[in-house]
């Protein structure tokens, strides 16, 4: 049982919370009994009614099911098959974002980039992806079995483009904090060109920036939680030469890095430069 104030959502919302496909997730509920199609509609049953489903009326969508967002943590759903994976399934098990994870998927040659949307390669074929195309758009996306998560290859990319591994980046870069190598490995993944430990004047190297984005002609700078003094000048070195030569700049700190793939796409976007 529910309470009426508490959130409710669609079984389509319900199974993205979950990180499930939502075609699968009408399948446990209907073999669970606790909905039924009737004239193509769906409808509660009384064990649906018991769980907390209600009846939601949408001025442009019309009536359909929803369940309070606490019903999430119901036994039921660990009844879910794991497979298949696509990117956002892929993303929750990585704690990465999917737009990140289909541009490491691509990286290593396995899916292709569409107009819109991705192709299954032969490479991916071979670790035993599926193509698939919505019914809704045509668009084209992959799915993966759960063997891809014991792929040694997909863990250490994993690991690396979180910059867990020392010193080495995606496209070989030695940087030592793992802040600059999260940074360095997203720019190659989106595919910007981008220099490191960038001097503004060929004759006078006073001012660096860790990173520069020509493109978008940006500046990027990773401060990690523990700045010195020497450090600190630095930063405000730079924060006065940005200013006063108006130059577009960013300062990722390590609170920052969880939401790095929006914080950067945002500001690239800003800067008039779009990654899909």
């Amino acid at each position: 049982m529910s309470n009426n104030r508490e959130k409710h959502l669609s079984t389509t919302a319900l199974a993205r919370l979950l990180g499930k496909e939502s075609k699968e997730l009408f399948v446990l509920l209907t073999s669970s009994g606790w909905i039924v199609k009737v004239d193509d509609h769906w409808q509660l049953t009384a064990k649906g009614k018991f769980e907390g489903g209600i009846y939601v009326n949408h001025p442009k969508y019309g009536e359909y099911i929803a369940w309070p967002e606490s019903i999430r943590t119901h036994a039921i759903f660990s009844l879910l098959p794991e497979a298949p994976l696509g990117a956002t399934h892929l993303g929750h098990k990585t704690s990465l974002p999917a737009r990140l994870i289909n541009l490491m998927l691509a990286e290593r040659g396995w899916i292709q980039k569409y107009l819109r949307g991705w192709l299954l390669t032969a490479a991916g074929r071979v670790l035993g992806g599926q193509q698939h195309e919505s019914e809704q758009s045509a668009i084209p996306y992959v799915t993966w079995p759960e063997t891809l998560l014991d792929n040694p290859e997909w863990q250490y990319l994993v690991a690396q483009v979180k910059g867990e591994h020392q010193g080495a980046t995606l496209d070989g870069r030695q940087l030592i904090h793992a802040g600059q190598r999260m940074i360095a490995n997203w720019l190659y993944l989106a595919g910007q060109a981008y220099a490191c430990d960038y001097p503004w004047s060929l004759t006078d190297e006073a001012v660096r920036s860790d990173f520069f984005v020509p493109a978008a002609r940006l500046a990027i700078d990773y401060w990690p939680k523990q700045v010195d003094a020497a450090g600190l000048v630095v930063q405000l070195q730079r924060q006065e030469f940005y200013q006063q030569g108006k130059q577009a700049y960013l300062e990722l700190h390590d609170e920052d890095l969880p939401q790095m793939d929006d914080i950067l796409a945002r500001t690239l976007f800003r800067q008039g430069v779009a990654v899909y």
